[in-house]
């Protein structure tokens, strides 16, 4: 029994993110698989976009972090709704835990979820100490961030041309001094 009307409108809109999640999940598998294993045309080469750099990291990791990711949002994380599935554009595969310079391209790291030619908003390392990879805003926190030409006072953009590799994407997670978290984050 449910102790009030909020707690049952915040289950069924749970069921329902979850629904989308896996309705999403399953379309990029759709979309990514459509060749197999077959090996890329020169045409389809040379679509490629991405970017690349590194990722340094300062200071002692964390105890008990269980993921540690490259993730890019494509809209600025202004509340802890816009942290959602809908709005990552990469999602990079995880950064061995105690590593102290990390450098990465997209083309060779295609990620849980691919980037794709486009703008986007706000590139971050985010870590969960959560041994589940979930979308809960609450269960990251943003260990580094992107800032174009070293202007820290809000994270640079992203602006990838078709047939295009972006270089010194770099970023440095400062265990010591970490970047202020975006909304819903602790």
């Amino acid at each position: 029994m449910f102790v009030n009307d909020i707690d049952a409108l915040y289950i069924f809109s749970m069921k329902i993110l979850y629904k989308y999640l896996l309705i999403f999940l399953q379309l990029v598998m759709l979309i990514s698989c459509d060749k197999g294993i077959a090996p890329a045309t020169v045409e389809e080469e040379n679509q490629k976009a991405g970017f690349s750099g590194t990722i340094t990291f300062v200071g002692t990791w964390p105890d008990s972090v269980k993921w540690t990711l490259l993730v890019v949002f494509k809209n600025p994380l202004s509340t802890p709704e816009s942290f959602n599935v809908l709005n990552v554009g990469y999602i990079g595969h995880p950064i061995p835990t105690g590593t102290s310079v990390y450098n990465y391209s997209t083309l060779v790291d295609t990620g849980y979820i691919p980037i794709t030619a486009g703008s986007y908003s706000y590139i971050a390392v985010a870590q969960s100490k959560n041994p589940n990879l979930t979308v809960n805003r609450s269960d990251w926190k943003v260990v580094g961030v992107y800032y174009a030409n070293n202007d820290t006072t809000k994270p640079g953009a992203l602006n990838i041309p078709n047939n295009t590799v972006v270089g010194n994407i770099n970023i440095e997670c400062n265990f010591n001094n970490p970047p202020p978290q975006p909304p819903g984050g602790n």
